[in-house]
């Protein structure tokens, strides 16, 4: 793969980057290297990220090839210090109570480096795995922006300072700071609150990548989400000037009077040849795109994803109507 950069790529990539910073598109994308988590790989998969967080790698999206990606990442986090971690995972065929806590609890794992690439599943084996009907496409995008409206519900559901451990008094948690999600779905309810006291993220990022775009629908893929990824296959030893080029073209500001795109917040390369070099590989190509003025710098040990991303910090909102001691509420607080 040729990392060679000129003079006049450099400029004409930083011109790029100061008009999408004049337009307010925010922070650079983070540049990200997809593992299949086969089996086969069980063994190795944790050398490789800490080689790849050290070449300069920001995250790692976990994708399905045999071991659940919650699990691998769950596995990486306290063997990785820098890296973000965000499992490929179905939105569908699953519970979303059970996902959004899976999701929690690798935010907690990872000191706050958990996203999530959500996907929406079209297989029929799916479907059948759990004794559902199969969804049209249609339906698909519906239940996707559902269930992701379900997760944050149900992540929202402990304040900061619920915990408050007071043992002179028996005491665990404050009731008044926790809420029910009570999410009433089209193919599903979640009544809540969680049984994971709040994540460092609050709301851990949840992306969409170009692959998944379409079965999770427009909805989810430009207004629901936190992002877009920008997926590149390097399967075929792609060169860096192309690589460069397709991240300019798609972190450019649109042209007026097109809609504002859902901003691009995560470069995945698909396909990286595990048999070759791919520390190397991926190292020469990370010092490239940043020296381009591409991709974010490295991350920083105790850097949250959020962080990383450009994304802001997520308040807690207390409902009244939803607090979890609501049954000891007086009528005034009730109205």
């Amino acid at each position: 793969m040729s990392t060679t950069v000129t003079s006049d790529e450099s400029s004409a990539s930083s011109a790029s980057l100061s008009a999408a910073a004049a337009d307010g598109s925010g922070a650079l994308p983070v540049l990200a290297v997809d593992l299949v988590t086969a089996p086969s790989l069980a063994g190795s998969l944790a050398p490789l990220a800490r080689g790849l967080e050290e070449a300069g790698v920001g995250a790692l999206t976990l994708s399905d090839g045999g071991l659940h990606p919650v699990h691998v990442a769950a596995h990486l986090a306290p063997l990785t210090r820098a890296l973000g971690l965000l499992p490929r995972t179905d939105a569908i065929y699953v519970e979303p109570f059970h996902l959004a806590t899976q999701l929690m609890s690798l935010d907690h794992v990872s000191h706050g480096r958990a996203g999530w690439l959500l996907q929406a599943e079209t297989d029929p084996s799916a479907a059948d795995a759990v004794g559902r009907d199969v969804l049209g496409l249609e339906a698909t995008a519906r239940e996707a922006a559902d269930v992701l409206g379900a997760v944050r519900t149900i992540w929202g559901t402990w304040a900061p300072d619920a915990v408050v451990r007071d043992t002179d008094r028996g005491v665990y948690l404050d009731a008044s700071r926790l809420q029910y999600a009570d999410v009433e779905a089209e193919t599903f309810s979640v009544r809540g609150p969680a049984i994971t006291p709040r994540s460092p993220q609050g709301l851990p990022p949840v992306l969409v990548a170009d692959t998944d775009r379409e079965a999770a629908g427009e909805r989810t893929a430009t207004e629901l989400s936190d992002g877009r990824v920008l997926d590149l296959d390097v399967s075929g030893g792609a060169r860096a000037e192309e690589i460069a080029e397709r991240i300019a073209s798609a972190t450019a500001p649109p042209a007026p009077p097109s809609a504002p795109a859902q901003q691009v917040r995560l470069v995945r390369l698909v396909g990286l040849d595990l048999e070759a070099d791919p520390l190397g590989t991926v190292r020469q190509l990370a010092e490239d795109l940043r020296t381009r003025g591409l991709i974010s710098p490295a991350p920083a040990p105790g850097e949250t994803l959020r962080d990383l991303l450009g994304l802001p910090e997520t308040p807690f909102d207390l409902d009244p109507s939803r607090r979890a001691d609501r049954a000891r509420l007086t009528r005034e607080e009730s109205a």
